[in-house]
């Protein structure tokens, strides 16, 4: 089973991924993964960040960085049987660099069928949060460039993910409950409890 796990930042996806991962592990093989960066050492994240007012760019690099990750940790993790648990996929860098950021959405989605070649998670769930309450919660996190863009920029990106979540079906989830209940809900819906 692949999972993944959506959401503007401050929404808690590491910590309920890490959670969720952790309680799979007690019942069935997991792989824990995250995008960008879990491939080549986080390259393709140190040059989105250095590249965040360029979407296209960032865009693009999301995309390489996909294509890699998809080939080299998801296939074949997902071929050893294991359920593999993603921070992110595919649909942020339509949410962040389509919604957020203005970049074409059709070019955004093209790109990502030619990275992820039909590889769409088993379930997507969506830890949904106002924009508001999830820079409060960044406050005190050292903020990466894209971390750093605003209010605006993230109720932009939130408003893409509700499109998109309506679109794909993602499953919903309030945010703002506590980790361990939000695990419960992920562990219930993939028939783990």
């Amino acid at each position: 089973m692949f999972i993944v796990v959506e959401g503007i930042d401050g929404c808690g996806k590491s910590t309920v991924a890490s959670l969720l991962a952790a309680e799979i592990g007690k019942k069935r093989p997991v792989f824990h993964t995250f995008e960008p960066g879990h491939v080549r050492d986080g390259l393709y994240r140190k040059l989105i960040m250095e590249n965040v007012d360029n979407p296209f760019v960032v865009a693009a690099l999301f995309t390489v960085d996909r294509a890699e990750h998809v080939e080299k940790m998801i296939k074949p993790a997902l071929a050893q049987g294991k359920w593999v648990v993603c921070e992110r996929y595919a649909d942020s860098t339509l949410a962040y660099q389509g919604y957020g950021m203005g970049l074409d959405k059709d070019l955004i989605t093209r790109m990502n069928e030619q990275a992820i070649k039909g590889l769409w998670p088993d379930k997507i769930f969506y830890l949904d949060i106002e924009p508001g309450l999830a820079l409060a919660r960044l406050r005190n996190k050292e903020k990466d460039a894209l971390e750093g863009q605003g209010l605006e920029f993230l109720q932009r990106v939130r408003e893409g993910y509700e499109e998109i979540a309506r679109a794909r079906g993602y499953v919903y989830v309030d945010a703002t409950l506590p980790p361990e209940i939000i695990v419960k809900h992920i562990l219930e819906e993939v028939k783990l409890l």
